[in-house]
């Protein structure tokens, strides 16, 4: 059992500010006190850093001034990244995770090949001394043949060629127990997404179903998306009103983490009691405040009051 885990920022949450000046916000994140991040590049088919154009020294220079460091980098997407040049700025950065954020599910076929890519890129990433890990979302708890798409991954991949950073929020909203889910899979997880959700919500926290008929994938059904979708292929056209303010319904799921209804004092026991996660990562998709490090600020805060956690 770990003594306490070590508590991240995905720069997502901070997307809007790392679009206008990238290493201005990774400097105003360090101050705040957030020592260990995780870089989201959305844009790998053209870049292979961390998605807005910066160089890796560059980076470095900024972490080290204000004592940060990047202990993980998502890339999408993964399949039409130049691995080698992805691999070569995470070394500068001096990061060991590389996370692939989402897939595309449609046929159990389809699935399979998938997990073959993920055994075939895990076993690139070992050799040059990086970890490829998986990240959920909640259409990965649909089930082929009765049984969940998370599952057929992590036992169709070797585990030295693919860990899990499992996101509570999404496993919690696809009708699961995360707590139950950070022991079912254990040192399988490397790596653990927070977000947390609203207690005054204006959607149901279930996505997925609680039949088993509810939550089998049917012919024609097509959940996820990869490289081919129009969000890879045009980043450029994702307007701001999509990622902040738009479909206020779906948003109203959000709220700055530690002020929502997430078990997650029970779900840090949990991870240091059964998983290998070293860092908790808090995410923040959607804000309703003023702005996205007002809304980083507020959890910071709020996340102060749980235990078993160590931000230095």
């Amino acid at each position: 059992m770990k003594m306490s885990i070590k508590v991240g920022l995905i720069l997502y949450s901070v997307r809007d500010e790392m679009a206008k000046d990238p290493l201005q916000t990774v400097e105003t994140v360090g101050k705040l006190g957030y020592r260990y991040l995780e870089a989201c590049n959305h844009n790998a088919i053209k870049d292979s850093g961390i998605g807005f154009g910066v160089d890796a020294e560059d980076v470095k220079a900024k972490l080290d001034q204000y004592g940060s460091r990047v202990i993980s980098s998502h890339i999408f997407p993964f399949e039409m990244a130049d691995l080698a040049k992805v691999i070569a700025y995470q070394k500068v950065l001096g990061n060991e995770n590389i996370v692939i954020p989402m897939g595309r599910f449609t046929t159990y076929d389809e699935m399979m090949r998938l997990t073959e890519d993920f055994n075939r890129w895990g076993k690139a990433c070992r050799a040059e001394g990086k970890t490829l890990l998986y990240h959920n979302h909640e259409q990965e708890y649909r089930n082929f043949k009765g049984k969940n798409i998370l599952d057929y991954i992590v036992e169709n991949t070797d585990p030295d060629n693919l860990s899990l950073e499992l996101d509570t929020f999404w496993t919690m909203r696809a009708g699961c127990d995360p707590v139950e889910k950070l022991r079912h899979f254990g040192h399988r997880v490397k790596l653990i997404h927070q977000k947390d959700f609203a207690w005054d919500a204006m959607v149901p926290i279930n996505l997925v179903g609680l039949t088993d008929d509810d939550r089998e994938m049917k012919p024609g059904d097509e959940y996820g998306i990869d490289g081919k979708s129009f969000y890879a292929q045009n980043p450029d056209q994702r307007p701001a009103a999509t990622r902040i303010r738009d479909a206020e319904m779906k948003n109203t799921a959000f709220t700055e983490i530690g002020t929502g209804i997430m078990p997650i004092q029970a779900i840090i026991d949990a991870a240091n009691s059964y998983t290998a996660a070293e860092y908790i990562i808090l995410e923040q998709d959607y804000t309703h405040m003023n702005s996205q490090i007002e809304s980083i600020e507020k959890s910071m805060s709020a996340f102060k009051k749980y235990t078993g956690i160590s931000w230095m």
